[in-house]
């Protein structure tokens, strides 16, 4: 017997099933929700999980009212809600009596639903105290109420909040897996709130305290992810392109070395210290100047535009970063980022030829004025070397850029299924495979609507090379690896025969699992630079092609 004395059980009217359900009446398969398991439901140790859907209750399909009004009035009566209690006493239930649930949850990893059905008991609430007190208790052996044993907070307090946090982390739809939550981050909070749970368990043994600690562990093993065991190869893409990053920044070296000794004899000395507008600047216009490695923390802001602005002992010499030739150099950083690296750093050395025209800027809480060049090489990040002047069609390569070759694999077969062009398109992104990359997204697009779902027959993705940069840097750096987790079943978009002309177009929804190392193990996990859930779809029964505009 606990020390503080005996304790006292106190019966309530009224019966309930210890369930938190949330109407979802909207969703492809109306149901009931389950938010949460209260810790002396009925259902504890039934089998049902929250996050699971319940379609039919004691046999009765649940179906989505007709209209509002049937919802206000409906609803809080129905399992799980707050005035179930009136329809037990209405049907004449009693304490003990079974309420048997239908529920759909995701098969994962796999494919589509699986149904089940559990039962569980209703029960009058109850309330304890210690005996002879009004010092009300968590359940028996449990905590008080409004105790603290040295804690921060009620116990009733922190349950609350731990209960309000955990259903809304093991949301089938809305929790740490399907949004942008970072599951690591998550993890981290909720491990400090292991001592508390010991110590509930340790001194206030019972069924809260085992409940509360079966909570626990499983939101704990939620966030902490699936252990990955990853094949001896698996990151070999990672070498090939360790190795191609380091033979085209060896060659952007030399070819910046060779650039220099080559315009040498028009090349000025020195750092050109001139007055811009009262010295003569006949005698350094029209050459050559060497400017040395800049960050982009140096550059000034005038009107709205950059400027790489470098300084020596009082002068200034400019380079607009929105000129032509810049943009050419630019151009070439963003090819590099495509197809050898996705990160570099933006340190700019130049090549610049003095223009006549001095230039005064007057921004970033400074007045300057110096010359202007115009770039003839650069080198940025030390990696991307471009001769400005070279002639190659679609603008100067950087060096080594030419010595690439490019494997393509292309997209798989017409009849490949959602799964195997999804993982095509992650293979393309270990393999630099752009061209491939691009050709599994579709180019048209539908919109899916109850009412009238729209169809554009061409769709244009603006941010694709953007996405494809961004893609490349997860798989190089934060992401070892992705693989499709679960594949949902076929639905249709469009019918076909809604207007003359649409096409038929079906839908299915897939989830990617990412892989990252955490302390020393390789595991899933989800964060805001992820992107779990994808969207293929098909036109006539055509091949599948990705609708979802995002990187990996």
């Amino acid at each position: 017997m606990n020390p503080r004395g005996a304790e006292k059980e106190y019966l309530q009217e009224g019966l309930r099933s210890g369930l938190k359900l949330d109407a979802r009446f909207d969703a492809l398969t109306p149901h009931l929700h389950v938010a949460w398991i209260s810790w002396d439901s009925g259902f504890r140790g039934s089998g049902l999980r929250v996050g699971d859907r319940v379609i039919a209750i004691d046999g009765q399909p649940v179906v989505k009212p007709p209209d509002l009004a049937t919802t206000q009035r409906t609803v809080p009566f129905m399992l799980g809600q707050y005035a179930e209690n009136q329809t037990w006493d209405k049907q004449g239930r009693k304490e003990g009596d079974k309420v048997q649930v239908r529920i759909v949850r995701r098969r994962e990893p796999g494919e589509g639903w699986e149904e089940h059905e559990f039962s569980g008991a209703l029960l009058h609430e109850r309330t304890w105290s210690i005996a002879d007190t009004t010092r009300q208790i968590i359940g028996p052996g449990g905590p008080e109420r409004m105790g603290r044993d040295g804690f921060d907070e009620a116990w009733m307090s922190w349950l609350e909040k731990r209960v309000f946090d955990w259903e809304r982390l093991l949301d089938s739809t809305f929790g740490a897996w399907r949004t942008s939550r970072g599951t690591r981050a998550e993890l981290a909070n909720h491990l400090g709130h292991k001592a508390r749970v010991d110590f509930l368990v340790e001194h206030h043994p019972g069924p809260f305290a085992t409940a509360m600690r079966e909570d626990w562990e499983t939101v704990r093993a939620c966030l902490d992810g699936d252990l990955v065991t990853l094949p001896a190869d698996a990151l070999e893409f990672r070498t090939r392109g360790e190795e191609q990053v380091k033979a085209i920044g060896l060659q952007a070296a030399a070819a910046w070395k060779v650039l220099l000794e080559a315009r040498a004899g028009e090349t000025l000395g020195a750092f050109p210290v001139v007055d811009p507008f009262r010295g003569d600047r006949s005698a350094v216009t029209g050459k050559l100047v060497s400017l040395p490695t800049l960050t982009q923390r140096e550059w000034l802001v005038d009107m709205g535009k950059g400027y790489l602005a470098w300084n020596q002992s009082g002068a200034w010499v400019f380079c607009p970063a929105n000129t032509p030739a810049m943009n050419k150099v630019f151009s070439a950083m963003q090819r590099y980022q495509k197809r050898v690296a996705p990160s570099v750093r933006l340190d700019i050395a130049v090549l610049g030829r003095i223009l006549p025209d001095p230039r005064l800027l007057a921004g970033s809480g400074r007045t300057a004025a110096g010359l202007e060049v115009e770039p003839v090489a650069a080198l940025v990040g030390g990696v991307v070397c471009v001769d400005v002047s070279d002639p190659s069609e679609g603008g100067p390569r950087f060096a080594g850029e030419e010595t690439l070759s490019q494997e393509r694999f292309g997209a798989p077969a017409d009849d490949a299924s959602p799964r195997e062009v999804l993982t095509a398109m992650i293979s393309a992104v270990k393999r630099g495979d752009q061209e491939t990359w691009n050709g599994l997204f579709a180019g048209w697009r539908a919109v899916p609507d109850a009412d009238r779902p729209i169809y554009y027959p061409v769709w244009t993705w603006n941010g694709r090379d953007s996405e494809w940069v961004r893609s490349r840097q997860l798989l190089l750096n934060k992401v070892l690896d992705a693989r499709v987790r679960w594949i949902g079943e076929v639905r249709v978009v469009i019918r076909g025969d809604e207007a003359p002309g649409l096409p038929r177009v079906e839908e299915v929804e897939l989830e990617l699992d990412h892989v990252g190392l955490f302390e020393g193990q390789t595991r899933t996990f989800n964060s805001v630079d992820v992107r779990r859930r994808w969207t293929v779809q098909r036109r006539n029964g055509g091949p599948w092609r990705i609708t979802s505009e995002q990187s990996l």
